[in-house]
């Protein structure tokens, strides 16, 4: 999933001016949160493909990412879906 997500982030390499689009994937995590927007829990919960990326990315780098606000953000958002699904399951 990880690998689809910088293919996809790679093609537009080259270009001067690259336009984000809906299907852009977001900005790799990073500490310098000043450079990119935050990600909310909301937008995690509703973007999956790139809650996975982010938190692949989290638990492979924890000692230089894990308590950035991606990566606390998308472990909220994947505990709540977790919850959301064990809850599912019961009804």
């Amino acid at each position: 999933m990880l690998a689809f997500v910088l293919m996809i982030g790679l093609t537009g390499c080259g270009d001067n001016d690259p336009q984000p689009t809906a299907t852009t994937p977001p900005p790799p995590v990073s500490g310098d949160a000043s450079r990119q927007p935050t990600r909310t829990v909301a937008w995690f919960i509703d973007h999956r493909a790139e809650l996975q990326a982010i938190l692949g990315a989290c638990r492979d780098n924890p000692g230089d990412l894990g308590r950035t606000t991606d990566c606390i953000n998308a472990n909220e958002a994947d505990d709540r879906i977790t919850i959301q699904e064990m809850k599912n399951a019961f009804k």
